[in-house]
């Protein structure tokens, strides 16, 4: 029997399946009357570790599948969704554009409570019929304990507004211009221990609007809001058993309200694009599910993370395009100035390979590794079998991660129809065009979709190419769905389920599985990427510029093309210095594998007698924590903390550790794929 001076909270066993939303498991299923019973008598109750996210029509996706900006309309949405899957908490998704509010949404096959947490962010006055029946979301709430947090202005209805326990009496708009009518984080409470006095809009606490793309990606993270500092304040009052933790001069606009010992009910107004403006908005929002559901797991691997990329090296592009040639890097070149500055200092890069070689030789896509050592037409010696040689040597040394880039060849999917033939084209000709060299959007005839089945066939034959030559299982590709896009085209539309198809799970910024693909709009790893181009010396050549001079080489002739021995913009030197990587060494330096693992983790409910959360490493996409450790933070609330016995013990795959339960702790998990647990155990 579960007594309260042996409480479990099992956080353990890791699943590979592809949403590391899961986030708040069940537990109320397992439990016994008698272990009902003995939880009520010692005043602790272990909700599921799962949220369900609740929106009216910010999502566009007729399959509800895709997350990304083409199909969602705002910033609260991807937003939310974003933390909740790099942080890795269980989460489904309730859209009432489509669905209705029934009880049954709210539980599990047995009717016992499946979520631990909803997240109302859905405006009533989109809401109709029963999409907007109140009464099943009270009931959820108060019959059934599953806690709320609502967000921003989506209290606008009396029903909502009661719930959270304010009184309301209208929106206002007001552009926060003065000290008076800034967002102030007033109480002193679990949730605002580390924040209390921030006020909001800050300049200090801010990060940047956007994030250039110097390094070759857009971070995602973009303001679109044409007035950053206007928001939708509620006026109300809050009842008296209501804590007030912050305030928009009069008016209460971040509010707790504790229904039960274990059930929360709790309200954080402010701008709907705050959390990627605003850190401490994210931690805001991470304590409130924290004392919603009174604990909670977390990935923290990606907060100073860093991952190095180099694109493009086997691709035939660099021996026959106008504006993009140089040498293959040698096995040498690559170990003098990549692998044993990256082995010395024990970190890691990711190759983003290109395994499909388009030689006009043959009119075919090739393997690269097998090419023929050649001069090309502009004075360059390539010999890819040495290239392959210090890839080996890298993957050996450990400092290598390879991944395909774009897909296979970088090239067209079609390279023989109008405007082609690219095979047969003179260097000048369409062979110079930069629209052929995109490969899972058909820019060269107006960001066209490539055809899915062919897509799939390309993805698969980059993973394939990848794994016969390299013996490893490459779990990362090009997943833009916004990128290379036309107004009015349909153009890469569906490559995140395509991808997904094909057995990638991850890309530069996107979560790629079978439940959905999702565009993260902030907190992946920091990335820089660099090109093979940068391991070449800096020449005297006119088309050797620098990446911010690229115009500069659509003003060459093709006489001073062709007799540059190095065309393209460079992004970092690599050749004399080591501060591309010494700059660094503060980060966490990762790959793409350890993202696929972490976002892959699935947290589901256990089945074992004892109270808890099982978590599973698959052995695909999850293949980085087979040699590796992993980390997870374990949080618990300060009434939760309160309740347990004060000899509890954490232990790990049954071992007793060293840590001691607190509010914040890091776990750590031993290396191995399958099942591992996490334990609170009292004596």
């Amino acid at each position: 029997m579960l007594q309260m001076k042996k409480l479990f909270l099992l956080f353990g066993i890791f699943i590979l399946t592809s949403s590391i939303f899961n986030s708040c498991t069940e537990t109320d299923s397992n439990l016994t009357s008698n272990n009902t019973e003995t939880l009520a008598e010692n005043n602790q109750a272990i909700k599921p570790f799962r949220v369900l996210v609740i929106i009216d029509e910010q999502w566009t996706d007729p399959l509800s599948y895709h997350i990304d900006t083409r199909r969602v309309q705002g910033e609260e949405f991807i937003d939310v969704v974003s933390m909740l899957k790099v942080w890795g908490i269980p989460f489904d998704i309730l859209r009432l554009d489509e669905q209705r509010l029934q009880i049954n949404r709210f539980l599990n096959w047995e009717a016992s409570p499946n979520y631990g947490c909803v997240i109302w962010m859905a405006d009533p006055n989109k809401l109709e019929g029963y999409s907007a029946h109140y009464e099943t979301l009270k009931r959820a709430v108060e019959e059934y304990g599953i806690s709320m947090i609502a967000l921003f202005d989506n209290i606008k209805t009396k029903e909502v507004a009661e719930l959270v326990g304010v009184d309301y009496q209208g929106l206002t708009n007001i552009e926060q211009n003065d000290d008076a009518d800034k967002f102030v984080i007033t109480g002193k409470h679990f949730i605002t221990a580390e924040t209390k006095g921030i006020n909001l809009p800050d300049v200090n606490q801010r990060v940047p609007a956007s994030i250039p793309e110097a390094n070759g990606i857009s971070s995602g993270i973009i303001n679109t809001d044409p007035n950053p500092n206007e928001i939708s304040i509620v006026n109300c009052t809050a009842s008296e058993s209501v804590n007030v933790l912050g305030m928009v001069g009069e008016n209460p606009q971040f509010v707790v309200r504790d229904i039960s010992d274990e059930t929360k009910a709790i309200w954080i107004g402010g701008g709907k694009d705050w959390f990627r403006k605003y850190p401490v908005m994210r931690d805001i929002f991470r304590k409130s599910l924290v004392y919603a559901i009174g604990y909670g797991v977390f990935n923290d691997n990606f907060d100073n993370g860093y991952i190095f990329i180099m694109d493009d090296i086997g691709c035939s592009e660099h021996a026959y395009s106008l504006r993009w040639h140089y040498p293959t890097p040698s096995k040498e070149t690559l170990i003098k100035y990549l692998i044993e500055p990256l082995e010395e200092r024990g970190l890691i890069m990711v190759q983003n390979i290109t395994p499909g070689y388009a030689n006009p030789e043959t009119n075919m896509i090739e393997n690269p590794w097998t090419i023929e050592p050649f001069t090309d037409i502009f004075g360059n010696f390539q010999d890819y079998g040495s290239t392959k040689e210090g890839l080996i040597e890298g993957l050996n040394r450990g400092v290598f991660e390879l991944q395909p880039h774009r897909a296979w060849s970088h090239m067209n999917w079609d390279l023989q129809s109008a405007p082609g033939s690219w095979w047969d084209s003179p260097v000048d000709g369409e062979m110079a065009v930069t629209d052929w060299y995109n490969e899972v959007v058909d820019v060269r005839r107006g960001a066209v979709p490539v055809p899915s089945n062919d897509l799939l066939f390309i993805y698969k034959t980059g993973i394939e190419a990848v794994k016969k030559a390299f013996g490893v299982v490459p779990l990362s590709a090009e997943v833009r769905p916004g990128a290379e896009l036309k107004e009015g085209t349909q153009g890469g539309f569906d490559n995140g389920r395509i991808a997904a198809i094909a057995g990638l799970g991850v890309s530069r910024e996107c979560y790629v599985g079978f439940d959905r693909t999702i565009e993260l709009s902030m907190m992946m790893p920091d990335q820089f990427t660099c090109h093979d181009l940068d391991l070449t010396e800096q020449t005297d050549d006119p088309a050797d510029v620098q990446d911010a001079d690229w115009d500069i080489l659509l003003t060459l002739s093709t006489e001073e093309l062709v007799g540059s021995k190095i065309a393209g913009g460079r992004r970092i030197n690599l050749v004399d210095n080591t501060d591309w990587i010494d700059d660094h060494l503060d980060k966490y330096w990762m790959g793409f594998n350890e993202c696929s693992a972490y976002l892959h983790t699935k947290i589901v409910e256990s089945n074992k007698s004892v109270l808890g959360l099982e978590f599973n490493y698959d052995k695909h996409y999850c293949q980085y924590f087979g040699e590796k450790a992993s980390r997870w933070t374990l949080e618990l609330s300060d009434n939760f903390l309160e309740n347990l016995d004060n000899n509890a013990s954490i232990y790990v795959d049954g071992k007793k550790t060293e840590n001691v339960p607190g509010l914040k702790q890091i776990i750590e998990i031993p290396a191995g794929i399958g099942s591992h647990s996490i334990e609170i155990i009292g004596n």
